[in-house]
């Protein structure tokens, strides 16, 4: 947890699976997901402390269980590209780089 607050910018669930396109390749979903989010983060598709869409709206429109969008989420916080609060949701951010 990085102690920033997510900015008033918010990414809709609709937005959201329009610019993740076609995502899934054939191995495991929350994998793929976590992949193509990271993607969008990195090329800026995504700016930088974005609320990302809940799980479960997330999951309804992709078509997935909830718990690959909790998948999905959990390692992109591991990973730095993610950020959450309970209370305040997800928002977008990029892993902290060496010095």
């Amino acid at each position: 947890m990085t102690g920033r607050s997510p900015l008033d910018h918010s990414v809709g669930t609709q937005s959201m699976v329009r610019l993740l396109g076609t995502w899934r390749a054939g191995g495991p979903a929350y994998e793929e997901l976590a992949r193509g989010i990271r993607r969008l983060v990195a090329d800026g598709r995504l700016p930088m402390q974005s609320r990302v869409p809940a799980e479960r709206h997330l999951a309804s429109e992709l078509g997935v269980s909830r718990n690959t969008i909790t998948a999905a989420y959990e390692r992109l916080r591991e990973e730095g590209y993610l950020d959450s609060r309970q209370g305040s949701g997800t928002w977008t951010t990029l892993p902290d780089r060496p010095a």
